[in-house]
């Protein structure tokens, strides 16, 4: 697979495109450069010829308006990913995860990393940050326009994907140096995307067990450790009467944690710890509890742990009756 994009600065959306590219396709190679001729001497040709058909894709053209359905228009990363993410997930399953996925968890790993990974590059590519934000929030006073600006200056400066890409471009550099450079850079993001989607596919998976155990209570039992504020985060609606979640903990007993408040307040509890609980362990926790064989309780009252699964369930019982609940407005 020889693969053409436009030679010069170098940007987020033709190196994740490449390093997309790279994986799904074995023995690839790029070139980069602007005269047409060695252009069409690609199997695919990115970011620049100003055309878009089966072997061009190039979004700077004046005819393509492709979007999302959340307005985000396509730029040359969410175009390659759109076209062969699922084709890369896949890949990623078999070789390096070694497993089979049915294809509901290829769809939503393919759907998570194109909004948390594609969207952005493709947003910052397109300079359409500003436009997307203000028809979000649409701020209608002084107050809010403050605010507005204010999380635009500070989205400018995220060293996200964007951010680090342009780091890659050095000064005073240009012809073989910057095509080094690129690859490098390519190298590096194709390695990101493999982890991101190798931890994607098990987070849907994840998702999809914790739904499958969650019996509609106040208490989120699970025997095994599962991406349960993901599904939370994912499924709100679902969970809206969970306070607590148990799950055996990493490295010995079990853990009790309290669901994040709101999708925005994501370290605010539904219910934090009693208040006498919190910063205690062992055998001082077990006096203030009155249980035993306790282990700890986070200063902060978001989580704290037992031993044993009983004492810990035991632990969030009384949780949900002497903790700390947020004070409705």
């Amino acid at each position: 697979m020889l693969i053409a994009t436009h030679d010069g600065t170098f940007h987020a959306d033709e190196t994740v495109a490449c390093a997309v590219l790279s994986y799904v396709f074995d023995n690839t190679s790029v070139i980069r450069t602007r005269n047409p001729i060695e252009l069409e001497k690609a199997d695919i040709i990115i970011d620049v010829s100003g055309k878009n058909d089966n072997r061009h894709f190039d979004h700077h053209s004046k005819e393509f308006t492709l979007s999302r359905d959340n307005g985000i228009r396509y730029a040359t990363a969410g175009l390659m990913w759109l076209k062969f993410g699922k084709d890369f997930l896949k890949k990623i399953a078999l070789e390096l995860i070694k497993t089979h996925y049915e294809d509901d968890i290829i769809d939503a790993a393919f759907k998570r990393i194109d909004h948390e990974i594609m969207c952005m590059v493709d947003l910052n590519d397109n300079g359409q940050l500003n436009e997307f934000l203000e028809n979000k929030i649409a701020p209608k006073t002084a107050e809010g326009r403050n605010v507005f600006n204010a999380l635009n200056e500070f989205y400018q400066i995220d060293p996200g994907i964007p951010y680090i890409v342009a780091m890659q471009n050095l000064p005073a550099v240009s012809g073989h140096e910057q095509d080094k450079a690129f690859m490098q850079t390519v190298k590096m993001l194709k390695q990101i995307l493999q982890n991101a989607s190798i931890n994607a596919l098990n987070t849907e998976f994840g998702i999809k067990e914790v739904l499958k155990v969650y019996d509609g209570g106040k208490i989120l039992i699970m025997h095994t450790r599962l991406p349960w504020t993901q599904a939370v985060l994912s499924h709100f609606d679902v969970f809206k009467n969970c306070v607590l979640a148990v799950y055996p903990d990493r490295k010995r007993g079990w853990r009790v944690q309290s669901l994040p408040l709101s999708k925005a307040s994501r370290f605010a509890n539904r219910c934090g710890a009693p208040l006498t609980w919190r910063g205690l362990d062992g055998q001082s926790l077990d006096k203030a509890s009155g249980l035993n064989g306790t282990i700890f309780v986070h200063k902060a009252g978001f989580t704290g742990g037992a031993l044993s699964f009983e004492t810990n369930l035991e632990m969030a019982k009384l949780w949900l009756k002497l903790g700390e609940y947020p004070v409705e407005n």
